[in-house]
Protein backbone atom coordinates (compact mmCIF):
# COMPACT_ATOMS: atom_id res chain seq x y z
CA UNK A 1 0.00 0.00 0.00
CA UNK A 2 1.18 3.75 -0.71
CA UNK A 3 1.81 5.61 2.04
CA UNK A 4 -0.41 8.54 0.30
CA UNK A 5 -2.85 5.99 0.08
CA UNK A 6 -3.09 5.23 3.75
CA UNK A 7 -2.96 8.62 5.26
CA UNK A 8 -6.04 9.62 2.80
CA UNK A 9 -9.36 10.37 3.95
CA UNK A 10 -12.25 9.93 1.34
CA UNK A 11 -16.28 10.09 1.80
CA UNK A 12 -16.23 7.41 -0.56
CA UNK A 13 -13.87 4.82 1.21
CA UNK A 14 -15.82 1.85 3.29
CA UNK A 15 -14.77 0.96 6.71
CA UNK A 16 -13.96 -2.81 7.39
CA UNK A 17 -13.09 -3.93 10.89
CA UNK A 18 -12.11 -0.84 11.47
CA UNK A 19 -9.84 0.05 8.27
CA UNK A 20 -10.27 2.59 6.05
CA UNK A 21 -10.52 0.73 2.08
CA UNK A 22 -10.87 2.00 -0.98
CA UNK A 23 -13.08 1.32 -3.82
CA UNK A 24 -10.05 0.51 -6.82
CA UNK A 25 -10.30 0.54 -10.25
CA UNK A 26 -8.89 0.75 -13.51
CA UNK A 27 -8.93 3.09 -16.08
CA UNK A 28 -7.97 1.80 -20.01
CA UNK A 29 -7.93 3.32 -23.34
CA UNK A 30 -8.46 0.23 -26.43
CA UNK A 31 -6.33 1.50 -29.06
CA UNK A 32 -7.06 0.32 -32.62
CA UNK A 33 -5.01 -2.64 -32.89
CA UNK A 34 -7.24 -3.72 -29.72
CA UNK A 35 -4.40 -3.36 -26.95
CA UNK A 36 -5.49 -1.68 -23.63
CA UNK A 37 -2.91 0.66 -21.89
CA UNK A 38 -3.98 1.04 -18.51
CA UNK A 39 -3.54 2.46 -14.88
CA UNK A 40 -4.87 1.94 -11.05
CA UNK A 41 -6.64 4.59 -9.54
CA UNK A 42 -7.27 3.67 -5.47
CA UNK A 43 -10.12 5.64 -3.95
CA UNK A 44 -13.76 6.52 -5.59
CA UNK A 45 -13.79 3.74 -8.12
CA UNK A 46 -17.21 3.31 -7.97
CA UNK A 47 -19.68 4.72 -10.92
CA UNK A 48 -20.49 8.00 -8.99
CA UNK A 49 -17.11 8.40 -8.31
CA UNK A 50 -14.24 7.48 -10.89
CA UNK A 51 -17.21 7.06 -13.65
CA UNK A 52 -19.01 9.98 -13.37
CA UNK A 53 -15.66 12.35 -13.13
CA UNK A 54 -14.30 10.66 -16.25
CA UNK A 55 -17.11 11.51 -18.25
CA UNK A 56 -17.53 14.92 -16.94
CA UNK A 57 -13.83 15.72 -17.20
CA UNK A 58 -12.12 13.23 -19.45
CA UNK A 59 -14.54 13.23 -21.83
CA UNK A 60 -12.09 13.40 -25.17
CA UNK A 61 -9.38 10.75 -26.67
CA UNK A 62 -6.79 13.68 -25.48
CA UNK A 63 -7.75 13.78 -22.04
CA UNK A 64 -7.65 9.88 -21.62
CA UNK A 65 -4.42 9.56 -22.89
CA UNK A 66 -3.46 12.85 -20.74
CA UNK A 67 -4.98 10.93 -17.78
CA UNK A 68 -3.15 7.09 -18.95
CA UNK A 69 -0.18 9.10 -19.16
CA UNK A 70 0.08 9.70 -15.54
CA UNK A 71 0.64 6.76 -14.28
CA UNK A 72 -1.62 5.42 -11.59
CA UNK A 73 -2.51 8.01 -9.08
CA UNK A 74 -4.44 8.00 -5.69
CA UNK A 75 -7.33 9.72 -6.44
CA UNK A 76 -9.45 11.55 -9.85
CA UNK A 77 -10.01 15.16 -9.64
CA UNK A 78 -12.08 17.85 -11.74
CA UNK A 79 -8.73 18.68 -13.35
CA UNK A 80 -5.39 16.95 -14.38
CA UNK A 81 -3.18 18.73 -11.88
CA UNK A 82 -5.22 17.57 -9.17
CA UNK A 83 -5.02 14.44 -10.53
CA UNK A 84 -1.41 14.79 -11.04
CA UNK A 85 -0.63 15.72 -7.29
CA UNK A 86 -1.74 12.22 -6.43
CA UNK A 87 -0.07 10.39 -9.03
CA UNK A 88 2.22 7.94 -7.30
CA UNK A 89 5.46 8.59 -9.97
CA UNK A 90 7.01 5.29 -9.16
CA UNK A 91 8.12 3.30 -12.23
CA UNK A 92 5.88 0.51 -11.04
CA UNK A 93 2.90 2.27 -11.25
CA UNK A 94 3.40 3.50 -14.88
CA UNK A 95 0.46 2.46 -17.48
CA UNK A 96 1.04 -1.06 -18.35
CA UNK A 97 -0.15 -2.62 -21.68
CA UNK A 98 -2.42 -5.48 -22.25
CA UNK A 99 -2.80 -7.81 -25.62
CA UNK A 100 -7.08 -7.40 -24.91
CA UNK A 101 -10.05 -6.08 -22.90
CA UNK A 102 -10.11 -9.58 -21.46
CA UNK A 103 -6.58 -9.90 -20.60
CA UNK A 104 -6.57 -6.61 -18.91
CA UNK A 105 -9.51 -7.48 -17.07
CA UNK A 106 -8.44 -10.66 -15.54
CA UNK A 107 -4.60 -9.82 -15.28
CA UNK A 108 -4.48 -6.16 -13.93
CA UNK A 109 -4.10 -7.74 -10.17
CA UNK A 110 -4.48 -5.15 -8.08
CA UNK A 111 -7.96 -5.87 -6.86
CA UNK A 112 -10.22 -3.54 -8.77
CA UNK A 113 -13.68 -3.44 -8.70
CA UNK A 114 -14.26 -1.36 -11.57
CA UNK A 115 -12.98 -1.22 -15.05
CA UNK A 116 -13.11 2.24 -16.91
CA UNK A 117 -12.34 2.32 -20.59
CA UNK A 118 -12.02 4.76 -23.08
CA UNK A 119 -13.38 3.85 -26.75
CA UNK A 120 -14.69 0.16 -26.34
CA UNK A 121 -16.49 -0.05 -29.56
CA UNK A 122 -16.31 3.87 -30.13
CA UNK A 123 -18.71 4.49 -27.45
CA UNK A 124 -16.47 7.11 -24.79
CA UNK A 125 -16.11 6.09 -21.54
CA UNK A 126 -17.71 2.27 -20.63
CA UNK A 127 -17.42 0.40 -17.33
CA UNK A 128 -16.95 -2.87 -16.11
CA UNK A 129 -17.54 -4.13 -12.37
CA UNK A 130 -14.88 -6.94 -12.80
CA UNK A 131 -18.03 -9.88 -12.92
CA UNK A 132 -18.30 -9.22 -16.73
CA UNK A 133 -16.52 -8.94 -20.11
CA UNK A 134 -18.98 -6.98 -21.63
CA UNK A 135 -18.61 -3.07 -21.00
CA UNK A 136 -22.19 -0.92 -20.64
CA UNK A 137 -22.14 3.25 -21.14
CA UNK A 138 -22.22 5.56 -18.75
CA UNK A 139 -24.76 7.68 -18.36
CA UNK A 140 -24.33 11.11 -16.36
CA UNK A 141 -27.66 13.67 -15.69
CA UNK A 142 -27.04 16.78 -17.78
CA UNK A 143 -26.16 20.15 -15.85
CA UNK A 144 -29.02 22.57 -16.50
CA UNK A 145 -27.31 26.45 -16.75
Amino acid sequence: MHKQDHNRQSAGCVLRQGKQMGTRSSIGIKSEDGTVKAIYCHWDGYLEGVGTGLVQNYNTKAQAEELINLGGFSSLHETLEETKAGAYGTESDKARTFGSVTDWVQNFNSGEEYFYLWNYEGKGWTYNNGEMIKFLGIKTESKVA
